[in-house]
């Protein structure tokens, strides 16, 4: 059966992908620092961005970029080693196949601790900034996800781009 996210302890499972910690925390390592181009002032936690071509905002020193859906209605934003709830629906961007959403029958919001390693870098650093409300898309590549290898068992093929998009629910 598909893995739960529903895990809480680090040591033992991976909180996003659900496979034991010393398979998933390779795919983890932190990418290679890159300079920044330009920098915004909103959106990002006061941490620098880049912005794409398309609008999207790049996370500094990452591939990661972000895209703002809905702006938030709270007034805290994620930070490192808060608690945060969201929605997320996690899509293959190479075939468009749906992975994994917590709003699917069964599924509840997804509790993580933010900015710790918890879950894969692209999304750990991506919604680094969100506040309570905002619904977010992540475009995260394969270095900041899960890898050359993938994640075969939720049909993300090796070097598999993923799209998630995020609903902060609650912040503490």
């Amino acid at each position: 059966g598909r893995a739960t996210m529903r895990h809480s302890s680090w040591a033992s499972v991976c909180l996003l992908c659900g496979i034991g910690a010393q398979l998933c925390r390779p795919l983890m390592a932190a990418p290679a620092a890159r300079p920044a181009e330009d920098t915004c002032a909103s959106g990002d936690g006061g941490r620098g961005c880049e912005r794409s071509t398309t609008g999207a905002i790049q996370i500094p020193g990452m591939q990661t970029t972000y895209e703002v859906l809905a702006p938030g209605t709270g007034a805290k934003a994620v930070a490192k080693g808060a608690t945060v709830t969201v929605h997320a629906t996690g899509v293959v961007k190479e075939t468009g196949k749906k992975f994994w959403s917590t709003k699917d029958p069964g599924q509840q919001p997804f509790t993580y601790s933010a900015g710790v390693g918890q879950v894969i870098s692209g999304w750990d650093q991506g919604c680094l900034g969100m506040t309570e409300g905002e619904q977010r898309k992540l475009i995260i590549p394969a270095e900041e996800g899960y890898g050359a290898g993938g994640f075969p068992a939720w049909g993300i093929p090796p070097g598999g781009t993923l799209e998630f998009t995020l609903e902060c629910l609650e912040i503490k």
